[in-house]
């Protein structure tokens, strides 16, 4: 088994950092603070950071086009101006939950997105998983920490993770219609102190997860469900994590700071803080939203 040693990147105290992503266009990796209500970008080379506030937690964050980005907020999803703030609500999610927000989420092969909700204090069974094409339907109902979603490089099976199922699940996936099926479970996570967060996929289909008290971001083998790989992060709260950077080898990882004590934010300075490491492995190519014409 592989093992990889985290850099800090960047030391930014973030709430609850999460929704990794790789910005192509602007080489910039994208990430969320949840509580801190902004979404940020910070260039892997410079590392310089710009961030906007959202006005309200904000579960995801995927590119568009331009300046745009698509983010999901606590009871609407809509388009983000990342130059000037401005945002425009595409539809409500849950407006009758006030209780719910967004978590994370990505868009498939397609340009949809997916985007779990659950509850603000992680109740169990209170969330679901909606995939939003330009109208917004559930595929998955009673989710209770919707998190880490991706793609095979072939389209064939979606990959989803619900925290609290200490699991990766596997899906059969209809490109075309957007419909998933034949749901397994291809990765268990025996230890409870551990949760999975989010995740990202190389292209070699090992599956790579933040793992939320385990201070590490582990790679799986989904065909077989046997860890392969682990980067140790250094601090407790693993959130995200997303492949990009130089020839797409790097892994960014986000991290967070809520819920520990000031002895453990003592013991673990960095918590909250932004991470890399180049793993020798390319990571897939990330999917923009594209909206239905």
């Amino acid at each position: 088994m592989k093992i990889w040693k985290a850099e800090l990147l960047v030391q930014t105290k973030l709430i609850l950092g999460e929704a990794a992503i790789w910005h192509p266009e602007w080489a910039k990796f994208l990430y969320v603070d949840i509580d801190g209500e902004k979404v940020g970008a910070i260039d892997p080379q410079t590392r310089h950071i710009e961030e906007v506030n959202t006005g309200k937690k904000v579960g995801t964050v995927v590119p568009v086009s331009a300046d745009t980005l698509l983010v999901a907020l606590q009871g609407s999803l809509g388009l983000l101006d990342f130059k000037n703030g401005e945002f425009k609500e595409l539809t409500t999610i849950e407006p009758g939950i006030p209780t719910n927000r967004s978590n994370d989420g990505k868009c498939d092969p397609s340009g949809r997105l997916w985007v779990g909700t659950m509850d603000v204090d992680a109740r169990l069974h209170q969330g679901a998983l909606y995939c939003f094409d330009g109208s917004l339907k559930k595929v998955i109902d009673q989710t209770s920490v919707s998190n880490g979603l991706c793609w095979t490089a072939d389209h064939q099976t979606m990959y989803y993770i619900d925290s609290f199922e200490y699991s990766v699940r596997a899906y059969d996936f209809d490109i075309k219609n957007g419909l998933i099926s034949n749901e397994r479970i291809v990765v268990s996570i025996t230890d409870q102190d551990i949760i999975p967060d989010g995740m990202c996929i190389d292209e070699e289909g090992m599956l790579w997860v933040a793992m939320w008290g385990g201070g590490c971001v582990n790679r799986y083998n989904p065909l077989t469900g046997a860890m392969i790989g682990k980067v140790n992060v250094g601090v407790p709260l693993v959130s995200s994590c997303a492949l990009g950077g130089k020839n797409r080898q790097q892994l960014f990882i986000t991290t967070a700071s809520k819920g520990l004590s000031e002895e453990e934010l003592m013991q673990f300075p960095d918590s909250g803080s932004l991470f890399i490491v180049d793993v020798g492995v390319c990571g897939l190519p990330p999917h923009p939203y594209q909206p239905k014409q």
